[in-house]
C-alpha cells in the first residue's frame, strides 16, 4: 500500500491505494483526467554474503519506504545460518507491514553472485520492475517509488551511492536509521562525485560512447522484459573481479532499438556502508578480466535460461 501521493512525470499523481496480495498492479490517473496509466510492482533483489549486521541496517531502510508496492528477495551467495538469525526480527517487521521477504540461498562454492541473482529473479515471476542492490546499502525513503516513477517499457535504470566513511558507518545505529537521520551523512565530495557520474552517463549515452552509462551493481534496475531479452546475468562470470554488472550494461546497450536509459545519479542514490576491501589489482589481473574481454552475444548462453532460444516460463 502506498503511504502518500507521489508526483510522477508529466503531471501524473500516484494516489494512496489499497491492495491485496492477489493484486500486482496499482493505477494512477493523469492529473488532466485524460487517461489511466498502470504502474507495475517491483522486486528488490539484495545480494548478500555473511554480512548480517550490514544487511540488518539495509532492511531497516526498507521499513521507511514511502511505497509498499514491492517485495524483497535476498540473493544469498552461500552465507552461514548466522545471517538469517541476525535479520529475522526485521524480516518479521517487514512482513507485518505487507512487504514479503524471500531468502534465496545456494551453497558457498566461491563468488557466484550472478547465479544466485538469476535464481532469485526466477522465483519472482510477477514483478515487472527488477531493482538490484547490495546487502551493505541502505536505501533512502523514496528509493523504490523513485525507480517505479521512472519505470517504463524496456527501461534501464542506473544510479549511485554515497560512499560512507568508516567513522560515519560506525556511527550508524537502529535509531538513526529508523528516524532517517543517516540521510544527512552525505558529504560535499560525495555529492560532487555523483554529479560527475551523472554527467558522464548522460553525455556518454547520448554520444553512444562505449561503457556508458556508468553502472554500479549496488543500484540499478531493469524492466523485466528487457532483462529477459538479454537472458539475465551471465553466469560465466565466476569469481570476484570486473564484469558482472558491466557485462549486463554492455549487452543492454547493444540492443536495437536501444532501451530508454533512466539516469538517476544524484536523484536516487543509496548509502553504502564502509567495509574493508582487498587491495586493488590491475584490471588484467582480475579473475574475470579474460572472460570480460571476450566477444559475447547480447543474449547470454548461460543465464536465466540455459537454452537462450527457450521462452521464459517453459522451465516452470
Amino acid at each position: 500500500m502506498c503511504d502518500q501521493a507521489q508526483r510522477g512525470d508529466a503531471g501524473n499523481f500516484l494516489f494512496p491505494c489499497w491492495a491485496t496480495s492477489s493484486i500486482i498492479f496499482i493505477w494512477i490517473r493523469s492529473a488532466r483526467g485524460k487517461k489511466w496509466k498502470k504502474v507495475a510492482t517491483a522486486s528488490v533483489f539484495i545480494s548478500a554474503y555473511n554480512n548480517g549486521p550490514a544487511l540488518r541496517f539495509s532492511l531497516l531502510g526498507y521499513l521507511r519506504q514511502d511505497c509498499r508496492d514491492f517485495n524483497i528477495s535476498i540473493a544469498d551467495d552461500g552465507s552461514t545460518a548466522d545471517l538469517m538469525e541476525e535479520i529475522s526480527p526485521i524480516v518479521d517487521e517487514l512482513s507485518a507491514v505487507g512487504i514479503s521477504v524471500e531468502h534465496v540461498w545456494h551453497e558457498d562454492q566461491g563468488f557466484r553472485k550472478n547465479k544466485i541473482l538469476n535464481e532469485a529473479v526466477r522465483r519472482s515471476p510477477d514483478s515487472q520492475l527488477l531493482i538490484f542492490t547490495d546487502g551493505d546499502c541502505i536505501p533512502p525513503a523514496g528509493f523504490v517509488s523513485s525507480h517505479l516513477q521512472h519505470h517504463c517499457s524496456r527501461s534501464f535504470h542506473v544510479a549511485g551511492a554515497y560512499r560512507m566513511t568508516e567513522a560515519s558507518t560506525l556511527s550508524l545505529n537502529e535509531e538513526n536509521i529508523r528516524s532517517g537521520a543517516y540521510e544527512s551523512l552525505k558529504t560535499v565530495d560525495q555529492i560532487r562525485d555523483l554529479k560527475r557520474r551523472y554527467r558522464k552517463s548522460k553525455w556518454g549515452t547520448l554520444l553512444r560512447r562505449r561503457r556508458r552509462p556508468k553502472i554500479l551493481g549496488l543500484n540499478m534496475a531493469f524492466d523485466r522484459s528487457l532483462f529477459e531479452e538479454i537472458n539475465g546475468f551471465d553466469e560465466g562470470f565466476i569469481g570476484w573481479g570486473l564484469g558482472e554488472d558491466s557485462d549486463l550494461r554492455d549487452r543492454v546497450m547493444r540492443l536495437r532499438p536501444r532501451p530508454p536509459v533512466r539516469n538517476l545519479y544524484t536523484v536516487n542514490d543509496v548509502f553504502h556502508q564502509w567495509h574493508p576491501v582487498p587491495p586493488p589489482k590491475p584490471r588484467h589481473e582480475l579473475e574475470t578480466w579474460e572472460y570480460y574481454c571476450q566477444k559475447r552475444p547480447v543474449r547470454c548462453m548461460d543465464g536465466l535460461l540455459k537454452d537462450p532460444a527457450q521462452e521464459i516460463g517453459e522451465e516452470r
